[in-house]
């Protein structure tokens, strides 16, 4: 399991050109950047896909493996 990932989604002003908001999971590398002598934990920021049972309705949030990086 990858711990300290974080669900963020744009407020409700925030929408995007097709009308519709987002949602990321932002998942930490262990690595560390600087922006202006300020340095922040690098994350790998990732949109989940959505998996729906068609016979109870239950919902999964999931993403592609391969885009988390190594």
């Amino acid at each position: 399991m990858i711990e300290n990932a974080r669900i963020e989604g744009q407020h409700p002003f925030e929408v995007g050109v097709d009308g519709k908001t987002r949602i990321s999971i932002h998942i930490p590398t262990g690595e560390q950047g600087s922006f202006l002598g300020i340095k922040y934990n690098k994350e790998n920021k990732i949109e989940p896909s959505v998996r729906i049972c068609p016979s109870c309705g239950k919902i999964e949030l999931y993403i592609d493996k391969d885009k988390l990086g190594d």
